[in-house]
C-alpha cells in the first residue's frame, strides 16, 4: 500500500512538474513583451491574443489526440484549406448554414478517418501517409478553389468567427470535450495505452487499427471547426488556407509538452503551448519584428521544447 501511495505521489508530481514548465515559459515570455513594448501592456493585446489562439487552438486539440496515440498528421494545413473551401461552396450555393456546418463537420470527419485507413491498411508510417495526403487535399482545395476568393457569406454564419464570445467559446469547448475524452473515457485511456505501446496495446485486445481511425477522425472534425471559425471571420475562404499550418498546431502540441513518441500529453498543456506561440507572434509584431523573423523564433522555441523533454525523460528514467 505505502508502494502504491509513494508510486502516486511521484506521477502526480511529475505530472505538475511537466506542466509547470512550458505555464513558466509562457509566464517569462508574456512578462518580457510587457518591459520591452509599451504597446503591449493593454487590455487590447490580450484579446488580440485569444482571437489569434481561437483557430490555433481549436484545430491544436485534435493534433494532441493523435500524437498522444503515437500518430502524426501532417495533412490537417491542406485539409483545413480544403475545408475552408467546400465551406464556402456550400454557402455560396446557398445551402442553409445548418447543413453546412453539419456538412463541413462531415467531411472533416472523412478525411481525418481517410488518413487513418490509409495508414492502418498499409503500413506505412504516418509521417509518409499523412505527407501525401497533404498534397492531395491541397490539390483538392486548388481545384474546387481555382485560386480565387469565395466571399459574402450569410450574417448567421459570420457570427461563429466574429467578435469574441462565440468563437472564443466554441474553443473553449472543444479543450473541454478533448479534456474529458482523454481523462475520463475508455477512448481517452486507450489513447495513451496505444501510444505508450502499440504492441502491448494490441495484445492487451485493443482494437489499435480501430482506435488509430476514430483519433484521425476526431482531428479532422476539429479541422473543420477552425476552418469554419476562420473563414465566418474574415467572410471569405481561399484555396491557400492552411499553408504550414500543420507546423504551427504540431508546434504548439509539442511545446505544451506532448511526447512524439506518443502515449503523453494533455490538454492543458496544449493550451498553453497554443497561447505560447501566439503571444510570441503578438509581441514580436509590436515589438516590429517581421514574420520571417517570428518563424524562425518559433522554430527554436519548438527545437527548444523538445530537447528540454528529451532530457527531462533522461533525468526521469536514470532516477
Amino acid at each position: 500500500m505505502r508502494n502504491n501511495n509513494a508510486l502516486f505521489r511521484n506521477t502526480l508530481i511529475i505530472r505538475a512538474r511537466h506542466s509547470f514548465q512550458p505555464l513558466l515559459g509562457l509566464l517569462i515570455i508574456y512578462i518580457a513583451f510587457c518591459i520591452s513594448s509599451s504597446t503591449f501592456r493593454s487590455f487590447n493585446t490580450l484579446k488580440t491574443i485569444l482571437t489569434q489562439a481561437v483557430v490555433l487552438g481549436t484545430l491544436s486539440t485534435g493534433a494532441t489526440i493523435v500524437l498522444i496515440s503515437g500518430g502524426l498528421d501532417l495533412s490537417i494545413g491542406s485539409l483545413f484549406g480544403f475545408l475552408a473551401v467546400t465551406t464556402g461552396l456550400l454557402l455560396k450555393a446557398n445551402i442553409p448554414v445548418g447543413i453546412t456546418v453539419l456538412l463541413s463537420l462531415i467531411f472533416g470527419a472523412l478525411g481525418g478517418a481517410l488518413n487513418g485507413v490509409i495508414i492502418v491498411s498499409t503500413g506505412i508510417p504516418a509521417f509518409i501517409g499523412t505527407l501525401g495526403m497533404m498534397k492531395v487535399y491541397r490539390g483538392l482545395a486548388e481545384i474546387l478553389g481555382k485560386n480565387k476568393d469565395i466571399s459574402q457569406f450569410p450574417q448567421v454564419f459570420q457570427s461563429i468567427g466574429q467578435g469574441y464570445f462565440i468563437p472564443i467559446t466554441i474553443m473553449l469547448v472543444t479543450f473541454i470535450i478533448a479534456h474529458l475524452i482523454l481523462t475520463y473515457t475508455k477512448l481517452g485511456f486507450n489513447c495513451y495505452a496505444i501510444g505508450g505501446s502499440n504492441e502491448m496495446a494490441r495484445r492487451a485486445g485493443i482494437p489499435v487499427k480501430m482506435y488509430y481511425i476514430i483519433y484521425y477522425m476526431i482531428g479532422g472534425i476539429t479541422t473543420a471547426i477552425s476552418a469554419m471559425i476562420l473563414a465566418a471571420r474574415l467572410n471569405f475562404t481561399n484555396s491557400s488556407w492552411g499553408l504550414g499550418l500543420e507546423l504551427n498546431a504540431i508546434g504548439a502540441v509539442i511545446i505544451g509538452g506532448t511526447s512524439l513518441t506518443g502515449g503523453v500529453g494533455n490538454i492543458i498543456r496544449t493550451v498553453i503551448g497554443v497561447f505560447i506561440i501566439t503571444t510570441l507572434n503578438t509581441g514580436l509584431s509590436h515589438l516590429g519584428v517581421s514574420s520571417s523573423w517570428q518563424r524562425i523564433s518559433i522554430g527554436l522555441v519548438i527545437i527548444f521544447a523538445v530537447w528540454l523533454d528529451i532530457m527531462q525523460r533522461k533525468r526521469e528514467q536514470n532516477a
